[in-house]
């Protein structure tokens, strides 16, 4: 349920907040003209929208870069873990002993599963 909530998060939302705050942003920047420090005040806000959609965008790039490189990093680790097993399963050990070890692996693997 949380992986679908993220998911809508950050292929739904996240891009439009990222466009209302810089739209928001540019309008406000667009209207410029500071004579008064009321106009810099309006100047402000349109830098600090611009920022937050930088930050936004920011957030939502650095969420899938990492994502992609954890993927990566599971997939090796896995394929490390298989070469092991056929090591293992190779030496001269009880049937039962490896059985024991298949349980455990499998139960950490299941607890550490996103749901």
């Amino acid at each position: 349920m949380a992986r679908k909530r993220d998911t809508r998060f950050f292929k739904v939302l996240l891009p439009l907040f990222v466009t209302a705050n810089l739209g928001l942003g540019l309008l406000t920047l667009a209207q410029l003209g500071p004579t008064r420090w009321l106009d810099w005040l309006e100047v402000g806000t349109g830098a600090f929208c611009c920022a937050v959609a930088g930050w936004l965008a920011g957030s939502g790039w650095s969420k899938s870069y990492w994502g992609q490189n954890m993927a990566r990093q599971v997939a090796a680790w896995q394929r490390m873990v298989d070469a092991i097993f056929a090591w293992v399963e190779d030496l001269p050990i009880s049937a039962e002993a490896l059985g024991k070890l298949q349980h455990r692996l499998d139960d950490v693997v299941v607890k550490s599963q996103p749901r």
